[in-house]
């Protein structure tokens, strides 16, 4: 019999593998790779730039990932950024057009992905996954160990 926690994790699991399947087929004409997506997604939602350190907080990567990710995107001449962790980190006008891109196939896949389900199925599946990430959060501060 799957447990609970067995059926939450696999199907977490097969949405983020479909996904990244797709932002992965998305990003290789561009020579870039898949979780580049998110980070060109989530700087175009901040036109002002975003540091290094802010993104890395937003979209919940290491340290190490978001600077070689950045390096990446900045020589292929979609963000441009000063030398520094700390500094802003902001689209270029390629940067913005990929984004926009991103962003059509993106929405055309949520709404395809969520074609069976009504407006209000999906605000309670929001806001269930919401109080779940949530939840996790506090727990994960905690030693279950114990």
């Amino acid at each position: 019999m799957i447990t609970r926690f067995e059926r939450f994790t696999l199907i977490l699991f097969e949405i983020m593998k479909y996904w990244n399947k797709i932002a992965s087929e998305i990003m290789k004409d561009e020579q870039l790779k898949g979780t580049h997506a998110l980070y060109i997604i989530t700087l175009y939602r901040f036109p002002e730039g975003l540091s290094a350190a802010r993104l890395t907080d937003i979209c919940q990567k290491d340290k190490a990932e978001i600077s070689r990710s950045l390096a990446t995107l900045e020589t292929k001449g979609f963000v441009c950024k000063d030398g520094h962790y700390n500094a802003k980190v902001q689209l270029t006008k390629s940067g913005e057009a990929l984004a926009c891109h991103l962003n059509e196939i993106a929405n055309t896949a949520v709404q395809q992905a969520s074609q069976s389900l009504s407006k209000e199925e999906r605000e309670i599946m929001y806001k269930c996954l919401s109080s779940i990430a949530e939840n996790l959060r506090t727990i994960s501060k905690e030693d279950l160990t114990r």
